[in-house]
């Protein structure tokens, strides 16, 4: 917005806060005065001196060096009143907040003893940055012959050409209005509510096991962290620590109201309170709104306005020099689906272990949900970056792979023996052999012995190739968030690209990978993940196109899960497509243990379900139906 200068304005009523230093309108005061007595007596000046020495060039530098270093005393010595411009040039300095200033000056012209010359005066100002003009100063010739010298008749146009007598200049700022942050249904995704901290002052509790058991009473209905031992334990540790409180919980005032009363008669408590801005609901997606509303708080955020003004004695502003208004923020969408994510944090919240779902819309690559319970929320953003072998699920990545080499199609014959050994290692299925099968029915029983004698075919680069076909590997930078993908190495023996085949390698995948890899499999090529609308999600390399024959093939193994394999409790959810997958590993307790995986789509949903040492994608499913139930079907 272009700056307007020159606006006259009315005098502001009296009740209006005045911003001036006192110091500075003393000075200012005392300058006029000075130069009503410069005016009466004034200088001894030579007149029709057309023969006068030409001003030294170096003078006029001087004074100007002077001031802009702030040496205002040493540069006041340069003019016909030092006292006032003295404490002129430093009140102006002081009202303005100035961090600089710099001058630059013309060719003096002289005539009849007068010179003057063009000042072009830059402050850099709070808020303002650089603000330039140009003045006129005017140098009068003091003294005759050896002992005459130049100087600076200095008024208050010498600061600025529309300055008056007795005024001095102020910058005024504008707050601006920030933009709404809203979900991809154009609601308000958080605003501004007062929460409040319940406190333990620790060295004022009586007795802490009758304060433990009251407030866990009362305060785990709202927060299943909070009991009577956790209490315990947190005044203790604070005690150790040699704090004086322990905070027990954060509760919303919608929350605290029916609670009030109680609380407030719990000796030792104290409930201090401040306004945040959050989401409608306590714990919705929480873990990914901390990394995500910082971004699109700035995104919104409105530029301040500011002007400056002449000021009279008074404070009282009178003409706008310089301005330019404030500019509203701008709405920010972020691509959240309220309802996704609230059915996806439904199904999560009840598990015992670390959960998460990952859901993003195959069409457009936006995420739509990023759901984690209180178990995984301790372990950081676990949906979006933690990194996990895929088991089963990476299934799709080989079937891709095999059907580019030509392996298979989903009616081609393949083995699934119970049992298969290659490099004394023998790799087998959870109990069963199928014989002599199609490839979409060992795709859907998820036979293990089948997909890793076809990874074992193929070449080292197979999988890995196939695999950023889906995103896995790839490095997004994506507005609001960090992600990771995961990685594939390239088997360097049969044995490593056969264990590799059924995801039980070296393969990591991560929760929005996998999510993202389903989301490719419903389109036929990988869709750009984005949060923010309007932001340009950028790749390290992009993804190699899918063949026609591998997405009709993939869609086809991937329905077969759930009409007649490992998925069929999705059966009743719509024309769902999955793949499941359970993936070892040893546990802290020296036992095998398994992470649980579900990843599927289902119209414009594609997502993926994991449960850390959920040992049985049994559970998954039952978080992808709990999921999809509670949605429309589309």
């Amino acid at each position: 917005m272009a700056v307007r200068t020159g606006k006259p304005r009315t005098p502001r009523k009296p009740d209006r806060p005045r911003t001036l230093r006192s110091l500075g309108m003393l000075a200012i005061a005392g300058w006029c005065a000075a130069l009503v007595l410069s005016a009466c007596t004034g200088p001894s000046v030579a007149d029709s001196q057309s023969t006068a020495a030409p001003l030294p060039t170096g003078t006029i530098g001087d004074f100007a060096a002077d001031w802009q270093a702030g040496r205002t005393q040493d540069a006041s010595l340069l003019t016909t009143t030092p006292a006032s411009a003295a404490q002129a040039m430093s009140a102006v300095s002081g009202d303005l907040g100035a961090t600089s200033l710099n001058i630059t000056t013309g060719a003096p012209a002289i005539k009849d003893g007068t010179a003057r010359v063009t000042a072009t005066m830059t402050w850099t100002l709070p808020a303002v940055g650089r603000w330039s003009y140009d003045t006129d100063w005017q140098w009068v010739r003091h003294g005759d012959g050896a002992t005459a010298r130049w100087l600076l008749d200095f008024t208050a146009h010498t600061i600025h050409p529309d300055l008056g007598p007795g005024q001095t200049l102020a910058v005024r700022t504008e707050g601006a209005t920030d933009g709404p942050i809203v979900d991809r249904n154009d609601t308000q995704l958080v605003s501004p509510i007062r929460v409040y901290s319940v406190v333990l002052l620790v060295n004022k509790i009586p007795d802490i096991s009758k304060t433990s058991a009251v407030l866990a009473v009362l305060l785990e209905p709202l927060d299943h962290a909070v009991t009577a031992k956790s209490i315990v334990d947190g005044v203790a540790a604070a005690k150790a620590d040699g704090l004086d409180s322990y905070t027990v919980t954060n509760i919303r005032e919608s929350d605290f109201a029916p609670l009030e009363e109680k609380l407030t008669s719990v000796p030792g408590v104290t409930l201090p309170s401040q306004v945040r801005a959050l989401p409608p609901t306590a714990g919705f997606a929480s873990m990914l709104l901390a990394s995500v509303l910082p971004v699109a708080t700035k995104m919104a955020a409105g530029t301040p306005g500011w002007r400056i003004d002449t000021v009279d004695m008074n404070g009282d502003d009178l003409t706008i020099l310089a301005e330019k208004p404030a500019d509203p923020g701008t709405k920010v969408t972020v691509t959240l689906d309220p309802a996704v994510q609230s059915a996806a944090q439904a199904a999560v919240d009840p598990v015992a272990e670390p959960a998460v779902i990952v859901a993003i819309a195959p069409s457009t690559g936006e995420i739509l949900a990023v759901a984690q319970n209180k178990a995984a929320d301790a372990l950081g953003l676990i949906a979006l970056k933690g990194q996990y072998p895929p088991g089963s699920t990476f299934k799709i990545v080989t079937a891709t792979a095999a059907i580019d080499h030509n392996l298979i199609a989903p009616t081609t014959a393949v083995s699934c023996p119970g049992e298969w050994t290659t490099n004394n290692r023998t790799i087998h299925n959870e109990g069963f052999a199928l014989g002599t099968v199609t490839a979409t029915s060992a795709f859907a029983h998820s036979c293990n012995t089948t997909f890793a004698m076809l990874a074992s075919q193929m070449p080292a680069g197979a999988l890995p190739s196939a695999a950023s076909e889906y995103g896995i590997g790839l490095d997004f930078d994506i507005a609001g968030i960090t992600t990771l993908t995961g990685s594939v190495q390239a088997g360097d023996s049969v044995l490593a690209r056969a264990e590799n085949g059924f995801g039980q390698g070296t393969d990591l995948v991560t929760p929005f990978s996998s999510a993202l890899m389903a989301a490719t499999a419903a389109t036929g090529s990988m869709p750009t993940p984005v949060l923010i609308r309007g932001t340009t999600t950028t790749v390290d390399h992009p993804a190699p196109k899918r063949s026609a024959a591998v997405q009709a093939g993939i869609r086809t193994l991937m329905r077969a899960v759930v009409t007649d394999g490992t998925a069929k409790s999705l059966r009743g959810d719509g024309e769902v497509y999955a793949k499941t997958g359970t993936a070892e590993y040893l546990g802290a307790d020296g036992k095998i243990h398994a992470h649980a995986w579900t990843v599927g789509f289902r119209g414009d949903i594609a997502f993926s379900a994991m449960i850390v040492g959920g040992d049985s994608s049994k559970r998954t499913n039952d978080l992808a139906h709990a999921m999809l139930t509670a949605l429309p079907a589309n």
